[in-house]
């Protein structure tokens, strides 16, 4: 800090010099014995500076730290996932928060209180006005006008303060991810996403079943809607060799599946290497369809620019990959959810593993991911620089948990969720009117 102070000092030395330096010289007298008046001494007046919070990401007060959006006009913190910021996140003491920075709603809700609470009440970056992003229940704009609790949800809503981020200050459509094409990898597998899979279990009334390997939680989506990612299985090795090696799930190193799939020693299952087959081989699945929506006709690709597919394309391409004798074999099937959590556990993963998370730049932002973030009700008569009213988004069918608004920027898809998933947090504060 005193390096700072004294570099600010230093900075007002040079000023005052300079402004001396460029000042007029006097004029002279002119002779007559009528006397002159003195021109007038110009004066200064400093504004006052703020020295920003010693916890910005990476400790650098320059970087730019908010994003101006015209049409909400609100001021949207510009690292889309600070809580993922080790640093920032001890430093404002919030528990709960899993490594990669998801969380679940109360978290969230507590994690905008610390943001306003900062440095005495003054608030993170000088602002104690920090929001979750607001939600409508009615928008005229979603696909879908009415679902469970009476809520509009789905693709296209532009009236939630994250769905207008998505599509109008973003320039994003349904159902483009705004990371095409994420890459990580976690031994054996490459390209795992953080956002859902299809799996083959029905759920019922809720949807069919779907897993995340980010936060390691089932769930539930709607099929009409859903862009989500497919990674293929069969029972059993391909081939004659087994493939060995440490770690339960091991990479074939020959024969026709050799750089293609990995196998579960525990379960003998056989899985694709590339978690993400679809962004980089259709196996000539391509073109659009057609989904009916409330607001008309929707046409959409059948696979997404990252890999992502609605459920009903899902056969189709997996279909075309057997048709292919992808790594040798022609079994390939969608695996049911408890096969997708038991790699998961067989992988060792947990909850929030950073080896998913996104790191880089969307537009303006830095650090927004391809998964859920989470959002609030708002009045309907209000805007996005209305506060959250307090009020749930509803119940999940029979009324068996409390659901909120979250938004899944993989795909553009507005929808409700269990309070106690894990989900990012994105932050603004409403512009002065």
């Amino acid at each position: 800090m005193k390096k700072q102070i004294g570099s600010i000092f230093l900075a007002l030395t040079l000023l005052t010099m300079a402004v001396n330096a460029c000042a007029p010289a006097p004029t002279p007298a002119p002779s007559t014995s009528t006397p002159q008046p003195v021109p007038p001494t110009a004066t200064f007046t400093l504004a006052p500076i703020r020295i920003l919070p010693t916890i910005t990401p990476k400790g650098d007060p320059l970087i730019i730290q908010t994003v101006y959006d015209p049409d909400q006009r609100v001021y949207w913190l510009a690292d889309a996932n600070l809580a993922g910021n080790t640093t920032i996140r001890a430093q404002l003491g919030v528990t709960g928060i899993d490594p990669n920075g998801t969380m679940d709603y109360q978290t969230a809700l507590d994690w905008v209180n610390a943001l306003n609470s900062y440095d005495s009440g003054r608030g993170y970056l000088g602002h104690n006005n920090w929001q979750l992003p607001v939600t409508p229940s009615t928008d005229a704009t979603c696909a879908v006008a009415s679902g469970n609790d009476g809520n509009s949800f789905g693709p296209s809503c532009t009236g939630s303060a994250l769905g207008s981020l998505y599509t109008v200050f973003l320039g994003h459509t349904y159902p483009q991810s705004v990371v095409p094409n994420f890459t990580n990898t976690v031994v054996p597998f490459h390209n795992l996403q953080p956002s859902l899979y299809w799996s083959a279990t029905d759920s019922g009334a809720a949807g069919q079943a779907t897993f995340s390997f980010n936060i390691g939680i089932a769930f539930a989506n709607t099929v009409r809607y859903n862009f989500m990612h497919v990674l293929p299985m069969r029972h059993g090795v391909i081939g004659a060799k087994t493939p060995t090696g440490s770690g339960t799930v091991v990479p074939y190193t020959s024969g026709s599946a050799a750089g293609m799939a990995v196998y579960d020693q525990h379960t003998q299952i056989t899985w694709v290497l590339d978690a993400n087959l679809a962004a980089s081989s259709s196996f000539g699945v391509s073109g659009t369809t057609t989904i009916q929506s409330a607001n008309g006709v929707l046409t959409v690709p059948l696979i997404n620019n990252n890999g992502a597919m609605l459920f009903a394309t899902s056969a189709t391409w997996l279909n075309a990959m057997n048709n292919s004798s992808y790594a040798g074999a022609s079994d390939w099937e969608m695996p049911a959810l408890s096969d997708l959590q038991t790699v998961y556990s067989d992988l060792r993963l947990q909850a929030g593993d950073t080896r998913m998370t996104m790191q880089g730049s969307v537009g303006s932002f830095t650090n927004l991911q391809p998964f859920f973030y989470w959002a609030c009700m708002r009045d309907e008569d209000g805007s996005s620089q209305s506060p959250c009213n307090g009020s749930a988004a509803g119940n999940r069918p029979g009324n068996r948990a409390v659901m909120e608004w979250a938004f899944n920027f993989d795909s553009g898809f507005q929808g409700t969720d269990q309070s106690n998933k894990r989900f990012y947090v994105v932050v603004y504060y409403p512009a002065p009117p």
